[in-house]
């Protein structure tokens, strides 16, 4: 631990120091000194009122303070005990995850994992998927079994509560493998419409209390695993437009089309290169380089 300076002190301490409660004149004396400044501890007037003040902002930033604590209380752990109550799970649902499915007209379908932990994102445990077995066709309840075979075939470090953004169908996909690996967690499928969530062997959905903390818990979920796998989806159609667009560049080739993604990770990045940065990506040379710019000069003129 170290120490300022008297010197350094001296930089950041007032002329005054009012305090609320009175020392013995001994004690001022010494303090007084060690801090070089003058300590009082007034009884009325102006700088009473002002040590009044500073006690009373004192209490009401440790009443908000404590009052945000209460807050974020409720909305985490608080609510995933109450999500264990209103759903009747057989323990507390520290740790869950949440599925969803993205795609376009079946195209560039994905899945996203998100997980939680004590009702807060724990984003380093996130994962997402480009899913193989419906590409071209819609079809989400194949999506939402392959996602789950992959992702509890070999199930490492299990959740208390797996949630299925969707309704009953989609849960009974994900049931369907899930159980066939022998997982016995419970599985829940929240479905958009009413926000009512489908549980295992009922066909009544369980309708959590109006302005829950525990609602407001799944539909955080929810939205993230959303979020999560539309940002994937986007990504995957972005990368594809641009290997559909440098397909119409003479001399920009597979090859070049790879290396030129890999090196600016982005159109808007290629577009803006100068002639001498393209030419310094692997295979590129000056004639691929000004075909590639003047490619995207005559779009903008069109």
């Amino acid at each position: 631990m170290t120490f300022a300076s008297s010197a350094q002190m001296h930089q950041v301490l007032a002329e005054e120091i009012l305090l609320p409660v009175e020392l013995a004149d001994e004690d001022l004396k010494i303090l007084s000194e060690w801090l070089g400044v003058k300590i009082s501890a007034p009884k009325r007037g102006v700088k009473f009122s002002l040590v009044e003040m500073a006690a009373e902002n004192a209490l009401r930033f440790l009443k908000e303070r404590a009052e945000r604590s209460e807050l974020q209380t409720a909305q985490t752990i608080g609510a995933v005990a109450d999500l264990q109550k209103f759903l009747q799970l057989p323990k507390l649902p520290r740790r869950m995850e949440c599925f969803d499915i993205s795609h376009f007209q079946g195209a560039e379908t994905v899945a996203s994992m998100v997980a939680f932990k004590n009702g807060v994102p724990d984003k380093k445990n996130y994962r997402r998927y480009k899913i193989n077995s419906t590409e071209g066709k819609p079809d989400d309840f194949l999506s939402m079994r392959e996602v789950t075979s992959r992702r509890y075939g070999n199930a490492e470090n299990l959740p208390d509560l797996i949630v299925i953004d969707g309704g009953i169908g989609q849960l009974n996909s994900a049931l369907e493998i899930i159980r066939g690996f022998g997982i016995k967690i419970p599985v829940v499928g929240l479905a958009k419409q009413f926000e009512l969530i489908f549980v295992e062997n009922s066909s009544e959905p369980v309708e959590l209390p109006r302005g829950s903390q525990s609602l407001f818990l799944m539909q955080r979920i929810r939205d993230e695993a959303h979020r999560f796998a539309i940002t994937y989806h986007r990504k995957l159609r972005r990368k594809r437009n641009l290997r559909s667009e440098l397909d119409e560049i003479s001399g920009i080739g597979e090859k070049r089309r790879t290396e030129l993604l890999k090196y600016f990770g982005s159109t808007k990045q290629i577009k803006n290169a100068s002639l001498e940065e393209l030419e310094k990506v692997s295979g590129m040379n000056k004639l691929a380089a000004r075909n590639l710019k003047n490619y995207f000069a005559a779009l903008e003129t069109e």
